[in-house]
């Protein structure tokens, strides 16, 4: 480390090497993920499926978010094969390797013993645990937002390598904005500190930060052009997110202190007790304190504040406040080893960090162990099983490939009634993993299967028509074939309750995809439409 860092204090002799220590926790925590991802059998959960359904169809946007997710999955399955260990690797390599820039931002910050705990007790949340594993768009985010924390600090610091930190900061935040909208929330928390910390205000006088931050937005130019071209429906769908649901008071009280409660056991009891007394005292007396803690809090205790108290207007997912909990575990961690200084009514001292190390450890061990130890209990499918969703998915998509194959239908259409979510699962997990296409009557876009819209050059063709069980074939579907015919039935059962059970139809001659457009043409032919 060198010694040009103004808030770098006097280098200490280490007698353990911790830098050391940490090359070898990251190794072996890869590893593990990597192997557990490779063995422990898990079905895609939705989202995975359904971001990997849109690496098949490479884009500068997409219905939901920005187009990373699909990027990622497609060279990864371009590299593996399309299977389950290829969709998620990503997540494993993307959710370990971030915690290198917990460390270098730690130990540039305090020293490299805070670094290495800063990734221990980070690895050992239940929350880090899981991204690590499945495949979703926070996997990406969190690496590209912990990277832009790290070279941004740096960017801050009056070296003679300052050129190099901002490009960088501007790279990670655009490919970041590239990954989930939230990223948007740096340059805004950044501008917050500038403005906080009396050392950099200096910084709004000049290009570095300006160039950086202009140079970040210019990521999305290509998003921004797709959504114009698609009557801006991501931004739509985002907007969706913030809007205010009709709860009285005492029910958005007790979903704001669901999700607080949550959040003790996604990032385990000790480490978010320390961390949210920390932002408490922090923040009340923040414009006093070293700008490293005011670095920290800005991108910690300040953004979970407002989510907080978006959560008493909204109910708010476990997975918003991610991005807070790198810097907030580094400010526990210096806090903690008495490098950073923040009024608290307990003593600082690493008892505390040995505490969240334990209550951590047992947290994460159990969510590790969850997928066997349901199994052990007989709790799979039931209603405290957390990962009913990933099951049953490879089985129905089996079978329903067996009854295609048994109903002798070759190269047949796939289409569904059942929402992205059937669909999805369905088209990874099908024999060959065909297109599956979905279908439903209203033009309200909901997924970006409906952006996709349906098949072209259908005339003559055969399809089969999965829909849900309580779900007839709509008579628009229907009408769009000469005849329509059951095959059969096809149930999975998760437990003695839950099961995934789907209808079978035989549709012949396909003549158009029956969009709401063509509610005119669809009512014409509806007397003419049987479900037999």
């Amino acid at each position: 480390m060198t010694a040009t860092n103004m808030d770098v204090p006097a280098t200490e002799q280490a007698t353990f090497p911790w830098r050391k220590a940490t090359w070898l926790l990251i190794a072996g925590l890869l590893a593990f993920r990597i192997l557990y991802t490779a063995f422990v059998p898990l079905d895609l959960v939705h989202d995975e499926a359904y971001y990997w359904d849109w690496s098949r169809q490479l884009d500068w946007g997409y219905y939901s978010k920005p187009p990373m997710i699909a990027w990622i999955i497609a060279l990864s399955t371009s590299v593996f094969g399309d299977t389950e260990l290829a969709v998620r690797l990503p997540a494993a390599v993307m959710g370990t390797l971030g915690l290198l820039f917990v460390f270098l931002l730690a130990e540039r910050m305090f020293n490299s013993q805070c670094g290495f705990f800063a990734v221990l007790l980070s690895a050992l949340t239940p929350g880090n645990a899981a991204l690590g594993l499945l495949m979703t768009i926070d996997a990406p985010f969190l690496f590209f937002w912990v990277a832009a924390l790290y070279f941004f600090w740096r960017a801050l610091e009056e070296d003679s390598k300052t050129w190099i930190w901002f490009p960088l900061t501007a790279l990670a935040i655009g490919l970041g904005l590239l990954s989930k909208q939230t990223t948007f929330g740096f340059l805004a928390l950044g501008g917050l500190f500038i403005l906080i910390s009396r050392k950099d205000r200096g910084q709004l006088v000049r290009p570095g930060l300006w160039l950086c931050a202009i140079a970040a937005l210019a990521f999305l130019t290509p998003v921004i052009i797709w959504n114009a071209q698609h009557d801006w429906i991501t931004a739509q769908h985002t907007s969706e997110h913030f809007q205010a649901e009709p709860f009285g008071p005492v029910k958005r009280i007790s979903l704001a202190l669901e999700f607080i409660g949550g959040l003790f056991g996604v990032v385990s009891p000790v480490t978010f007790f320390l961390f949210a007394s920390l932002s408490f005292t922090g923040l009340l007396s923040i414009r006093s304190l070293d700008r490293r803690e005011q670095y920290l809090l800005c991108f910690s205790a300040i953004p979970l504040m407002l989510i907080v108290l978006l959560s008493l207007k909204q109910r708010i997912e476990l997975n918003w406040p991610a991005p807070v909990f790198p810097a907030g575990i580094i400010l526990c961690v210096g806090w903690a080893l008495k490098k950073a200084e923040i009024p608290f009514p307990l003593a600082a001292g690493a008892f505390h960090i040995r505490r969240a190390v334990v209550a951590g450890a047992i947290f994460t061990l159990a969510t590790y162990a969850l997928p066997f130890a349901l199994g052990m209990f007989g709790l799979v499918g039931s209603k405290v099983d957390p990962i009913v969703r990933l099951r049953g998915w490879e089985q129905l998509g089996q079978i329903v490939g067996e009854e295609i194959e048994q109903a002798g239908i070759e190269d047949a259409l796939i289409i569904t009634t059942g929402g992205r979510v059937s669909t999805a699962e369905l088209a990874f997990y099908l024999p060959n993993q065909p297109r599956v296409y979905a279908w439903k009557a209203d033009d309200q876009v909901m997924s970006q299967y409906d952006v996709w819209g349906g098949p072209t050059q259908v005339a003559g063709r055969t399809a089969v028509l999965v829909t849900p069980v309580y779900q007839h074939v709509p008579p628009e579907l229907a009408a769009a074939f000469s005849s329509v015919t059951k095959i059969g039935r096809v149930t999975v059962a998760i437990n003695e309750t839950r099961k995934h059970e789907f209808d079978l139809y035989r549709a012949e001659n396909f003549a158009y995809w029956p969009g709401p457009q063509n509610q005119t043409l669809v009512a014409n032919r509806d007397g003419e439409a049987q479900t037999r």
